[in-house]
């Protein structure tokens, strides 16, 4: 069987956040590995957004550090990997992520947890796959409610006669990273992945940024232009903030190099 543990030395530290340096395929592959050695764990799609969050949240970075694998989501946290010497293969991006996952797996048994019961029957739909479905209220994170969901998932998964190894969560950041660090611990043979806003782009719910806006790093513009009052605070401040926390960090590399950047 294929080894499924990832190599340690596979990562490069952006802001205290392991970042893996595995691109899409090698991502995708992993993964199924895993799945197919009935091994768990959960999956971060890390952009700035994350990264910066966990600076002033403990519980997030815990999150972040603690996952299978937290993979770039994010061009920049690329383009930065690049310029610590240690580059990571490819952008993961959480929605192309699960597209190819599903089509290479169509075969397995899936969890949907988050979003809209119309939108978790399009994806079931969509994709032609096996899922049991679970859209729970929106509330704020807590340990608790992180355990209600998940017994509600399980008693949805037993009426439907379903054990999924894999669970798609998409809650929003920082919500699912919390989450799956919650309820991983209580399926230890499941995997996670953390997925954001994939469930409304796959869906057609919402549009996504032009290909060339993609590849060029401006998804993020795309979607501040498209909600501006809901998103404008995230980004430009999260932006400023990631850029103040990497030139303290880039001048620690500089002038100490002999010093743990951290």
């Amino acid at each position: 069987m294929t080894e499924a543990s990832p190599p340690t030395q596979s990562v490069v530290p952006i802001l205290d956040v392991p970042i893996s340096r595995m691109g899409m395929d090698d991502a995708l592959t992993f993964c199924g590995n895993r799945v197919a050695s009935h091994q768990g764990g959960y999956v971060c799609f890390a952009n700035v957004h994350t990264v910066t969050e966990s600076q002033s949240n403990s519980s997030l970075r815990a999150a972040l550090n603690s996952a299978l694998l937290a993979v770039a989501d994010g061009l920049p946290l690329v383009w930065v990997s690049r310029l610590m010497g240690r580059s990571v293969n490819s952008r993961v991006c959480g929605p192309d992520f699960m597209t190819e996952f599903l089509k290479r797996y169509p075969d397995f048994t899936y969890g949907l947890i988050g979003g809209s019961t119309q939108q978790t029957e399009e994806l079931v739909r969509r994709f032609g796959i096996q899922a049991v479905c679970l859209s729970p209220p929106m509330r704020p994170f807590s340990e608790a409610n992180a355990s209600e969901d998940w017994e509600l998932f399980l008693i949805r998964a037993k009426e439907e006669s379903k054990s999924p190894q894999i669970v798609w969560v998409g809650l929003g950041a920082p919500k699912q990273e919390l989450w799956m660090h919650t309820v991983s611990k209580k399926a230890p043979s499941v995997i996670f992945f953390g997925v954001g806003a994939a469930y409304d782009f796959l869906t057609g719910t919402k549009n996504r940024a032009p290909l060339w806006m993609q590849k060029s790093g401006l998804e993020w513009f795309y979607r501040l232009a498209q909600e501006p009052r809901r998103l404008w605070k995230r980004y430009l401040g999260t932006n400023s903030k990631f850029l103040a926390h990497l030139t303290r960090h880039f001048f620690l590399w500089v002038f100490s190099p002999k010093a743990k950047v951290r």
